[in-house]
């Protein structure tokens, strides 16, 4: 594509992050701006800029000083920096007495004979799962379901119960000890 040319990319699934005006505004306040974004452009940099908290190593007690500091920084790191994190905090072949010390212990691929087949998306997801990270399942499930469909429904249904139980502990105050006796023993309705 020619940089000159005004058109966006035939593909239907890449958006830039700018829409193009069909003449240019002359408007520059902080609202006509923010529209010139494309619509989800805001919503994904906000997600991206998530701040993450670090962990600390079991026998430095120092984080590690390429620990990702935002999930952007987490999908940058590279395969190097990967394997420096988890030597870093222990998640080696073959098992440190440290590494079952953290809370979330990982498969490890630094050291293990298969390293090498280990790609960078397996060590990312491993690592994120490490750290806390919903969705870092290893290995990829390959259902016919996302995974992250899966988690959605368990959030849900999760939700539904929890919002059952404070509804039921809502009414038995509201009705008070009497009424939920009665109830019990078949009296009330």
């Amino acid at each position: 594509m020619d940089p000159s040319t005004p058109e966006p990319p035939a593909c239907p699934h890449s958006y830039p992050p700018f829409t193009t005006l069909a003449r240019p505004s002359t408007d520059t306040t902080p609202e006509a701006t923010l529209f010139r974004f494309h619509p989800s452009f805001l919503r994904v940099l906000e997600h991206l800029l998530t701040p993450l908290r670090p962990l600390i190593s079991m026998t430095t007690c120092v984080p590690h000083p390429d620990f990702p500091t935002t999930l952007l920084a987490y999908h940058l790191l590279t395969s190097t920096q990967l394997d420096d994190l988890a030597r870093h905090y222990h998640q080696v072949w073959p098992p440190m007495s440290d590494t079952k010390s953290y809370p979330q212990p990982i498969p490890a691929w630094v050291g293990a004979p298969n390293e090498r087949a280990v790609d960078v998306d397996t060590k990312r997801r491993r690592f994120g799962r490490f750290i806390g990270l919903r969705g870092c399942e290893s290995p990829v499930e390959t259902g016919s379901a996302p995974a992250w469909e899966s988690w959605a429904e368990q959030e849900l249904m999760a939700r539904m119960e929890r919002e059952w139980q404070e509804e039921e502990l809502l009414r038995a105050r509201q009705e008070g000890a009497e009424g939920i006796l009665l109830r019990k023993c078949g009296g009330g309705s």
